[in-house]
């Protein structure tokens, strides 16, 4: 508690002073406006919808970039993110998460863009554009979802094709000589036909936040774009969307932290301290981590009315390509440059019949997932080579990974009584996990071809031929209540069970293939959400336990040249979330959030001997999982002063703390990062119906220096650490018609 009572304190005293600001509005007039979420494939406001929920609608997910993963986890209580140089995005809830350099895992938390599945962390990694809103859930979700997730979900929904025409531009210039552009166009083609158009473009020129000593230049450049075109049809009981979506990215990487060099060029000063860099954005290196990367999806939604109730059809295909690099010893010596590529395909397919029978709300689905992984990595140690230091010039792992999976899933809410509810769901999964490929190394270097930077096969010295599959399956369940003892208070719980099935590990030079078995996940949930001051103020809270037993996790062991993902025991997770917004005047709302997670491994897997995982002699138990802060908070006020009748001022600040956390399971001493504070800010000024608006902003204004990545590899002598961005700031311009 030591290291947060001031933060803590802190909200009440912006309470108690924005309490005595003037407000001309009497408390009738003035009402936090109602958001409607399809958290449970209805539409429901959210103080209605008895789980662990927060929302960001479209004016906050512009106003604060929530696109942005990091962005987006300072903003919600217990949600962390991760974007580490190898260009994986991915979210933590709860302690549950994924910690991987390897595109072949899927992550526990579920992201799925207008309700279609993103299997691969990868598939997120250029952001989200002219988003409607985004909602996070907490907990299992495999009741009313496709996919199975067990630590919870993320969904952004993509604005609409709209009945009036509308269109609007957004740009901005900032630090860095970086440069962004969005536009959207939409409305009726005809009485029953509509289309939207929007598009966003980034370009980040050559004088980047870091620079590389070996060559002497700024880094920082990326060129991005991405386009996605809807159409929308209606007619007698039947609603048609299709949607189609283009994007590439091509440009710099975030490079891991330079460690021990100082001179252009010049071998490494092994003399310095591990956690010492000579700065936070220098770096030394032969090989500047890039990457070069294509999507192109597709999705159809198809709702018609029947008797029974609305059935609904979602086909999604997801096609991802990437060709990426990196240096992973931080140094001008070729001793681990590696090449990541990877190639995805993605078929989605489910089927929903969802209605209302006088006190009974019901739903039934269908899911099938086909996806084909191709993933080719090569790392080049050829100076070490040459000094006669190692047996092998390359390490190579070149395989394919095909996923399937098939779902039935169903959620029923009956009325008890006019006031307390029963919700029951059910879950049965297949996941059928395929992998044939190779890890090898080769006696002397040899060149690659192709995009895939492929070893030919006849310069491979195999160390695993991997032909091999496996199938899980598991039925899973969800009780909950609802009670609502006054028309703006609702009390609710419920317990549910989650699977998250097992799967193969095989990384270049790896030994042996790593086969780890599923994920059970029993989870506890009760919260109340409450409308208090005649609708000015909305207190949400709730409590959690969760136990994942077989808990996935990867591990750095010394005698392994890569972390390699096994079963290690059991995670227990418990604590809280509350969330308080508060409309304080007509010019002032406030937001506060606070978020408690205690996490530990409280049991260990066994070998066949009985004895208890550790990790290089060390034992696990007792540690905290990565990337979880045992406290986090945020607070943000808005502020808006209308200058005139037309135009209006608006302040915009928000401050996000996070508790000290480990960045590996090992929870050694240098893999503790201490508790940092961010603080964003914005001032713009606009006409008063948003028609057009400027604004001047900053990000990480204080230049809060935190560690966000490390990945210690012992059998390497590599520890590598990714920093923050430096304060940023930056103005934008948006117009709409």
């Amino acid at each position: 508690m030591k290291h947060v009572s001031a933060h803590l304190l802190s909200a009440p005293l912006v309470l108690g002073l924005l309490s005595i600001l003037p407000c001309s509005l009497s408390a009738n007039e003035l009402v936090i406006e109602e958001v409607i979420v399809t958290a449970q494939k209805r539409a429901q406001s959210v103080q209605d919808v008895g789980i662990a929920i927060s929302v960001m609608g479209a004016d906050e997910v512009a106003d604060r970039d929530l696109g942005e993963f990091d962005s987006l986890a300072g903003a919600i209580p217990n949600l962390q993110a991760l974007d580490e140089a190898a260009g994986l995005p991915s979210f933590r809830i709860r302690g549950i998460g994924l910690n991987e350099f390897q595109a072949a895992f899927d992550s526990p938390v579920g992201v799925h863009v207008d309700e279609v599945f993103l299997s691969k962390p990868m598939l997120g990694s250029m952001g989200f554009f002219d988003v409607e809103r985004v909602e996070v859930l907490k907990g299992p979700q495999g009741t009313v979802f496709g996919r199975n997730t067990v630590g919870g979900a993320v969904n952004y929904y993509s604005a609409a094709p709209t009945e009036v025409f509308e269109g609007g531009i957004k740009v901005g210039v900032e630090r860095y000589q970086r440069a962004s552009a969005e536009a959207h166009i939409s409305g009726p083609l005809n009485d029953s036909l509509r289309a939207r158009l929007a598009v966003k473009a980034l370009d980040h020129g050559d004088d980047g936040p870091y620079r590389n000593l070996f060559s002497n230049n700024d880094l920082g450049e990326l060129e991005q774009q991405q386009v996605r075109a809807q159409l929308a049809w209606s007619g007698a009981g039947t609603n048609v969307t299709f949607a189609v979506e283009y994007g590439s990215k091509e440009g710099d990487l975030t490079p891991y932290d330079n460690l021990f060099q100082d001179t252009p060029g010049g071998l490494p000063d092994v003399s310095r301290e591990i956690r010492n860099p000579i700065s936070r954005f220098t770096v030394n290196q032969d090989y500047f981590p890039t990457t070069d990367s294509e999507t192109l999806s597709a999705a159809l939604r198809v709702e018609h009315e029947t008797g029974a109730g609305t059935l609904t059809s979602l086909t999604a295909f997801k096609g991802f390509e990437r060709d990426n690099r990196e240096d992973s010893d931080n140094t001008p010596i070729v001793s681990t440059n590696i090449d990541w590529y990877s190639e995805i395909d993605q078929f989605t397919q489910e089927f929903r019949l969802s209605g209302e029978r006088d006190n009974w709300i019901y739903l039934v689905g269908a899911y099938f997932e086909r996806d084909k992984l191709t993933t080719v990595e090569t790392l080049d140690v050829a100076d070490l080579f040459a000094l006669g230091l190692t047996a092998f010039a390359q390490l190579g792992s070149d395989h394919e990974v095909d996923t399937e999976s098939v779902a039935i899933f169903t959620s029923h809410e009956f009325a008890l009584t006019d006031r307390l509810s029963l919700i029951v769901g059910a879950r049965y999964t297949d996941e059928e996990n395929e992998i044939e490929g190779q890890s090898f190394i080769t006696a002397a270097p040899s060149p690659t071809t192709g995009n895939e930077n492929r070893v030919p096969a006849a310069n491979r010295i195999i160390l695993v031929d991997a032909d091999t599959n496996r199938e899980d399956d598991d039925f899973n369940v969800k009780a909950g209540l609802n009670f609502y003892p006054g028309d703006n208070l609702l009390l609710y719980g419920s317990v549910s069970t989650g699977f998250r099935s097992g799967g193969y590990d095989l990384a270049f030079g790896s030994p042996s293939l790593e086969s780890f078995e599923p994920e059970d996940v029993l989870a506890f949930e009760a919260g109340v959400k409450s409308t208090l001051a005649d609708g000015r103020i909305t207190l949400n809270a709730n409590a959690f336990f969760t136990e994942v037993e077989d808990y996935q996790s990867n591990v750095n062991l010394a005698g392994e040249l890569v972390p390699r993902r096994r079963n290690v025991g059991t995670l227990e997770t418990y604590g809280f979330e509350s969330e308080l917004q508060w409309l304080v005047n007509e010019a002032v709302e406030l937001r506060w959030s606070l978020g408690y997670t205690n996490a530990e491994i409280t049991d260990v897997a066994t070998d066949i001997n009985g004895n208890e995982f550790q990790i290089d002699g060390v034992p696990i138990k007792g540690n905290q999982p990565v990337n979880t802060p045992e406290w986090s908070s945020s607070l943000l006020l808005d502020v808006s002063w209308p200058l005139n009748d037309t135009l209006v001022l608006d302040f915009l600040a928000g401050i996000t703390w996070n508790d000290e956390r480990f960045l590996e399971i090992e929870n050694g001493a240098d893999h503790l990062v201490d508790a940092y504070t961010t603080v964003d800010a914005s001032l713009s000024i606009g006409a008063a119906d948003r028609k057009w608006r400027a604004t001047l902003w900053g990000r990480n204004i204080t230049d809060e220096d935190y560690l966000r990545y490390i990945n210690d590899v012992p059998a390497f002598g590599l520890f590598l650490t990714i920093n923050a961005e430096p304060s940023t700031f930056g103005v934008t311009f948006e117009y709409s018609f």
